[in-house]
């Protein structure tokens, strides 16, 4: 008859059956459906015990369904175990040999008598030993040399259930109180060597983990409680959006854990990487997993080193993947109940140059501070120089107030931009919170910016001139920027008006922008002197309706430029201006009265009005004019004699080829156009 057996410690009641018997038996068998203790659970289990007459030893043959062993994390399927017993004294017994299972094979010596407990599995380099003594019967240590990860997958799961352990081996010491009425304790002291994990939800994974891991677990109040002191040496993880490449210099992690209803919480927290990088804090988890409370201080020494092994994970997605940093910078954040309460900010010697010569920032100082309550907390934010999209911006330092929410300027300040100033009239920051995203306000005003100067930073022809203009109010929220009132600049004695701007991803990729123009008055003459077009004189009006850039390439707009028809003052065009529109419109000159070799007696002729227009779609430009010329459309429409007459013949161009035009136009090249 098959039945429960519980004998207090495996294998113990079997080895005092044998020790009864009388000495001429030979063989013993044993079958037991579940054979329990403190160590281990046997299930299918089948013994053999062949004991010849007269001899010292004999051979033990164990099988067994399945064999769950907590202290080690393991559970073996068709367990197969052959070895020679022995008697040791105090009494008690030991037996080694070969054993195999579903997941292969190696080498098992146990040793085990009323005091101890001992048993070491080995196989393929890898060693790991079990102890138990009689005068401290709830602990059960283990000991591991080289051992995979793998064979640990139970136990650790048990510690940590959402963790996925993989590649790599420990070594060190594991600890276990198992008392019979009190919940299970553990205490590591591992090395870890190529150690890979990850959870499922791939909010953290890790590779190649180097270091030493103590652990203390317990529970407290029915709620597991946690501290970890991990000192590292290479590998890398992700937590998040936080991507780290671990030195192999050490860096030190204490993190305290404890379980509570809902969540968990972190009483302390301490990150110590050298001069790079010191960090400590509390904080709360709810039941998601999310941050729900922080407090937070933390201080980078070496930015250069900390931009890529810190914060690369956040700069790549805001499109800063290139960003070149260095100096030193602090911060101290307080989040509770998921709300922003206050954030502090420092810099010492900041640098940070875009590649993509969006922007740089030399010599950056700040204690800028925000905060929630409504007591004033006062700030500042300085640099030595700087550039925006190429225009170079002078030194300048801002005062700034926050309260109840918001982080504002204290009164406008003037920067030296391209022997001019722009003067930053307000702004008003504020962060994430309340259902929203961060928001971002400010209103400026540019005052006799060098025209000359900006048309060499941004690849323009050399205009001449100053540009002035204002910007109402500027508002950036959820990676978008809005023109509010638009922008309205001087130059060529006209004006030109933006409205309805809206940017998408300004910084990030593939920014986007949506606009409409507005031209009105501009002084041509001027203008086309600039560009290095012919000479043009009178005013010209137009627009740029619909506007939209991707990657700052027009992909659509509905433009027109003409002759302003309330200008009263002399409308002359040049020789060189007909055969440049000419160019640009894909047609040529026309005479009426006149051959056309007369044209060359001219310098300049009268126009009674002008146009050019452009329908920008799917890369094709539909072509438009003053009016229709049969199959093509009139450019310049000429007054009095001679009278000179343009007319473009194509209705449709090719954006590129369009562009091409223009370029050779104001170059006084001759394109090709297939």
């Amino acid at each position: 008859m098959r039945r429960a057996f519980r004998p207090g410690k495996i294998l113990c009641g079997l080895l005092l059956i044998v020790a009864a018997l009388p000495l001429q038996a030979r063989v013993l068998r044993m079958d037991v459906d579940v054979l329990r203790s403190g160590a281990a659970t046997a299930q299918g289990l089948r013994v053999q015990l062949d004991w010849p007459e007269g001899a010292a030893t004999g051979e033990l043959r164990l099988e067994a369904e399945r064999i769950e062993m907590p202290a080690l994390g393991h559970v073996h399927r068709r367990v197969s175990w052959q070895c020679p017993l022995e008697r040791s004294a105090d009494p008690g017994w030991k037996c080694e040999g070969s054993v195999r299972s579903a997941a292969g094979g190696g080498t098992l010596a146990l040793s085990l008598s009323s005091a101890q407990i001992e048993a070491v599995l080995a196989a393929s380099g890898a060693r790991v030993r079990y102890d138990w003594q009689a005068a401290a019967p709830d602990l059960h240590r283990v000991d591991l040399r080289a051992v995979p990860v793998a064979w640990l997958e139970a136990f650790l799961a048990s510690v940590w259930e959402a963790g996925q352990w993989s590649d790599g081996q420990l070594a060190g010491r594991v600890d276990l109180q198992l008392p019979a009425n009190a919940p299970l304790a553990v205490q590591t002291d591992l090395q870890l060597s190529g150690v890979g994990l990850e959870t499922p939800d791939g909010w953290l994974a890790a590779a190649g983990m180097q270091g030493r891991l103590r652990l203390d677990y317990r529970e407290r109040a029915g709620q597991p409680a946690v501290d970890v002191r991990y000192e590292a040496r290479g590998g890398e993880f992700l937590v998040g959006s936080l991507y780290v490449p671990l030195p192999e210099t050490p860096v030190a992690v204490d993190v305290q854990l404890r379980g509570e209803a809902g969540g968990w919480q972190v009483p302390a927290f301490a990150w110590r990487d050298g001069g790079v990088l010191q960090a400590s804090g509390a904080a709360r988890f709810d039941a998601a997993g999310e941050v729900s409370d922080l407090r937070l201080s933390m201080a980078l020494g070496e930015l250069a080193t900390a931009r890529d092994r810190y914060l690369s994970g956040y700069l790549a997605p805001a499109g800063f993947a290139d960003l070149v940093l260095s100096g030193q910078a602090s911060a101290e954040i307080d989040l509770r109940a998921g709300e922003l309460q206050s954030l502090a900010l420092g810099l010492g010697q900041l640098t940070a140059i875009d590649p993509r010569q969006r922007f740089i920032l030399a010599g950056a100082q700040g204690d800028l501070r925000w905060t929630a309550a409504a007591g004033a907390q006062p700030g500042f934010l300085a640099w030595d120089r700087g550039a925006l999209f190429g225009i170079g911006l002078g030194g300048a330092r801002m005062g700034f107030t926050s309260a109840d929410g918001q982080l504002r300027l204290v009164s406008p300040v003037d920067i030296p931009a391209l022997e001019g100033r722009i003067r930053l009239d307000h702004l008003r920051w504020q962060p994430p919170g309340g259902g929203q995203g961060t928001r971002f306000q400010l209103g400026a005003t540019l005052e006799e910016l060098d025209l000359g100067s900006l048309s060499q930073r941004l690849g323009w022809p050399p205009f001449t001139g100053t540009l002035g203009g204002r910007i109402p109010s500027a508002r950036y929220e959820g990676n978008v920027l809005t023109l509010d009132g638009g922008l309205a600049m001087q130059v060529f004695g006209g004006t030109v008006s933006l409205s309805e701007l809206v940017m998408e991803r300004p910084f990030g990729v593939a920014p986007t922008l949506s606009a409409d123009v507005g031209i009105e008055d501009i002084d041509m003459e001027p203008m086309t002197e600039a560009f290095g077009f012919g000479s043009i004189t009178g005013r010209m009006d137009g627009r740029i309706s619909g506007l939209r850039m991707v990657d700052w390439s027009p992909v659509a707009f509905d433009a027109w430029l003409g002759s302003d028809p309330a200008w009263k003052g002399r409308r002359r065009i040049s020789q060189r201006a007909v055969e440049d529109i000419s160019k640009v419109g894909g047609g040529g000159g026309l005479m009426g009265g006149l051959q056309a070799q007369a044209l060359r007696l001219f310098d300049d002729f009268r126009y009674a009005r002008l146009g050019l227009g452009c329908r920008l779609r799917d890369n094709v430009c539909a072509m438009s004019g003053v009016g229709s010329a049969g199959d093509g459309y009139t450019i310049v429409e000429g007054a009095g004699l001679p009278r000179i007459q343009v007319v473009g013949f194509r209705r449709r161009v090719d954006w590129p080829t369009l562009v091409a035009r223009l370029v050779a136009a104001t170059e006084g090249q001759s394109p090709v156009i297939d």
